[in-house]
């Protein structure tokens, strides 16, 4: 049904021979400018009502992978088509890239928007001008203050980097248990070979980092620790509902599904919560982190 209401307002569009305020062969001519353009808004509805269903149906936690990728391709393509992204997409979209394991991608998109993206003047109806254009960026930084100042914060920005951070702390951690177990046993290159199998692959796409003594590793999960702990009271800062919700009433949050929300409210959390969640339960080890945290802070 979903996908048949897509493919309808597809064709319809591209029937459209143009008018004043509609451009002919809108998906060449349009690119940019969805929903901007009025006769492309039932369209755009219309797919992200079917990456709903293809998420809720299929990609629920723990679903299919193929789902899950299908619905980031959608949602890539629908921002490509409308960059202003006036429907909220972006808030998706990195936590389907850490569900794919692509957490450097799903960094690189939340630090364009944290700095290209923000910036006053940036000209969103410009196609000229360069868009998710951050590559490798380094995942080990310190948080960006856009997402550490505890101010107006994207919330679902902010929960997909302190996951990212998270799942950098347990590979360090689980990379760090295998040395101090294996060391003296194995050769070292081998031990290498065990900790890229344990690793994800933000972990896994930086040798240097497995190359280093337990000690250096110690220092290294020590700084990330201290990383979660300054987004985790950035978020609590901004909106208090969002922890309190995620590490105790995750489900029932999730199932709210609020159609609309006002910042630093209850309904933000839970819309937030819903987008995020099956990322946070498909690692492993990610609640019991941040319940240590909420002990500590």
């Amino acid at each position: 049904m979903a996908r048949k209401a897509v493919e309808k307002e597809e064709q319809e569009l591209r029937d459209h021979p143009g008018d004043i305020f509609t451009p002919p062969n809108i998906f060449e001519n349009g690119v940019g400018h969805f929903w901007g353009i009025h006769e492309t808004r039932g369209y755009m509805r219309a797919r992200y009502h079917l990456v709903d269903a293809i998420l809720q149906v299929f990609g629920a936690p723990g679903g299919r992978i193929d789902a899950v990728k299908e619905a980031l391709e959608h949602l890539l393509d629908m921002l490509r088509l409308c960059r202003g992204d006036n429907m909220g997409i972006r808030d998706l979209v990195p936590h389907l890239f850490i569900r794919l394991n692509k957490d450097q991608a799903a960094y690189d998109f939340v630090k364009w928007y944290a700095t290209t993206g923000s910036e006053s003047n940036y000209d969103w109806g410009d196609m000229d001008l360069p868009y998710l254009d951050v590559k490798d960026a380094d995942v080990l930084e310190e948080p960006l203050e856009a997402w550490s100042n505890g101010q107006y914060l994207s919330l679902s920005h902010v929960a997909a980097v302190t996951l990212i951070k998270v799942r950098i702390l347990l590979d360090l951690q689980a990379a760090q248990n295998t040395t101090r177990a294996l060391n003296g046993t194995i050769p070292r290159e081998i031990i290498g070979l065990i900790q890229t199998q344990l690793v994800g692959s933000a972990v896994e796409s930086r040798p240097d980092i497995l190359m280093r003594s337990t000690e250096d590793l110690s220092k290294l999960i020590s700084k990330i620790k201290d990383q979660i702990v300054s987004l985790y009271k950035s978020v609590n800062t901004y909106n208090p509902h969002f922890w309190k919700l995620m590490l105790s009433d995750a489900f029932i949050a999730a199932g709210q599904r609020p159609g609309m929300y006002s910042h630093e409210t209850k309904e933000e959390a839970c819309l937030m919560i819903g987008y995020c969640l099956a990322s946070w339960i498909e690692t492993p080890g990610s609640f019991e982190v941040m319940r240590d945290v909420s002990k500590i802070v």
